[in-house]
């Protein structure tokens, strides 16, 4: 039986944006708000959202200090 192998086609990664949130938590979630999460510290955010994009330059941008990201909008 022949294997088959899927293609990741890089338009479909994720682009991501890490912050904190109101309460102080680092939120990695991607533009489409299809996969995110909550974490302790900055490092675990950007090494999640660049798994998740799969390690393309570019697909990590950081929200301002003055803005709270949320998973939720």
């Amino acid at each position: 039986m022949p294997s088959s192998h899927i293609s990741v086609d890089a338009n479909a990664l994720h682009r991501f944006v890490v912050g904190r949130d109101g309460e102080g938590h680092w939120i990695a979630r991607d533009e489409e708000g299809v996969t995110g999460g909550v974490f302790a510290d900055r490092s675990s955010a950007v090494r999640f959202a660049s798994m998740e994009s799969g390690h393309r330059a570019g697909a990590i941008s950081f929200a301002p200090a003055s803005v709270r990201l949320s998973l939720f909008n």
